[in-house]
């Protein structure tokens, strides 16, 4: 087990880790948001057919080689071909077929003049200039070509990939399942959300936070639940969430001064420690286990405390279960609009609201920015870093945040 451990740590022994990602077949139209589980390949090509990208007349190049506006060159309209339906006749010299846009180029066509550059009757159209062979036509497999891999194993799908999907016939698809994290609230002092309040004690607002954090980034929460500080207990709850979930998630119970029976039992369960107390603030009292193939994350009970260390650790674990790729929090630069007038002996993340302004990003801080405080987290979108012994920062000073939402504007 590593004590005391720098974020940077931190994180490389969690991504280190190997995670189970299980894969699960379903209709496309139930994959959006999923991470794809395989290649999908075209069998067709896209369009399958030449066609048109406007309305007007198909003919043939060198038929109109010498038509000016002067000395326009006058064709015998043969047939008109709607989007859908297809000519079975044969553009022979100096004839054109009518056509709409999508409709297939028909045999003996090689190009295709706008109906805004013509002059036309139901028998007759004029031509008034030469376009070169090949002129406003869509060949086949222009879009996509049969055998070409149009969308990659570990693409998050979006609406666009379940329109190309459906183009190519393609009912189902394998995904990344969604992970399943229970959530266990540990502590003496909690009541249930739904319970009346008695002296000294608080109602169980972190499982909630850390649920809706989850259920962003798309994961499955489970609330298990309330458990006092007893150690048979909290091992009894961990047993049952790691039966049902993938991962675990527990609040309170690691505060050094705590009993600290948290990390006892994970320890007691047949866990395996990987660190303890992470080098920042807030959150510096982390636990994190591995039981067998599965991880347990036992973060503080201070409300931002625990959602800091969940969007700094349990997050890319998530995204990484669920086939991401990418799963860092977004750094830019930024101005700051605010003062932070701390300097502290340890690296700080603290909760900030960053914005697109003339062409730049703003970050404005909240007035309170204690571990304990939780109602300053509502408009926060983004985590300011403050390096360990920098500071105190003022009114206009260029500073490094990390995206938790982005917005245009304030």
């Amino acid at each position: 087990m590593l004590t005391y451990v720098s974020v940077e740590k931190a994180e490389e022994i969690l991504l280190n880790q190997e995670i189970k990602r299980n894969i699960v077949e379903m209709p496309i139209l139930e994959s959006l948001d999923y991470v794809l589980a395989e290649d999908i390949v075209s069998d067709i090509n896209i369009p399958p057919f030449d066609r048109s990208p406007l309305d007007g007349y198909a003919l043939r190049s060198e038929d109109i080689k010498n038509a000016t506006k002067e000395n326009p060159i006058t064709l015998e309209v043969i047939d008109s071909i709607q989007a859908g339906h297809v000519s079975h006749k044969i553009i022979e010299k100096g004839q054109a077929i009518r056509i709409m846009t999508g409709a297939k180029i028909p045999k003996g066509a090689d190009v295709v003049i706008r109906f805004e550059d013509t002059e036309f009757t139901d028998k007759n159209v004029k031509i008034f200039s030469y376009l070169e062979p090949n002129s406003n036509i869509v060949k086949a497999g222009e879009d996509i070509k049969i055998g070409d891999v149009v969308l990659k194993k570990g693409k998050l799908i979006k609406p666009a990939d379940i329109g190309i999907m459906a183009s190519l016939g393609k009912t189902k698809v394998k995904v990344f399942s969604k992970p399943r994290i229970a959530i266990l609230a540990t502590g003496d002092e909690l009541v249930e959300i739904d319970k009346c309040l008695e002296e000294g004690k608080i109602r169980n607002s972190n499982s909630y936070t850390i649920a809706a954090q989850i259920k962003k980034l798309g994961g499955e929460p489970v609330i298990l639940g309330i458990c006092g500080d007893d150690l048979d207990k909290i091992k009894e709850k961990l047993l049952d969430g790691l039966n049902t979930a993938d991962i675990v998630i527990t609040t309170g119970g690691v505060s050094v001064g705590d009993a600290d029976l948290v990390k006892e039992a994970f320890i007691e369960i047949g866990g395996e420690l990987l660190f303890w107390k992470v080098r920042m603030k807030p959150g510096t009292p982390i636990a994190v286990a591995k039981y067998h193939s599965k991880l347990i994350f036992g973060l503080s009970g201070n409300p931002a405390a625990a959602s800091i260390t969940f969007e700094k650790f349990v997050r890319p674990i998530i995204l990484k279960a669920m086939g991401r790729e990418n799963f860092k929090l977004v750094k830019v630069e930024s101005i700051l609009e605010s003062e932070f007038t701390k300097v502290s002996n340890q690296n700080r993340y603290v909760r900030a609201i960053t914005y697109y302004k003339n062409g730049g990003f703003v970050t404005v801080l909240p007035d309170k920015h204690s571990s304990g405080v939780l109602s300053s987290m509502s408009d926060t979108n983004s985590l300011f870093y403050v390096k360990a012994g920098t500071g105190p920062y003022k009114k206009g000073d260029k500073i490094q945040v990390e995206l938790l939402d982005f917005v245009e504007g304030k």
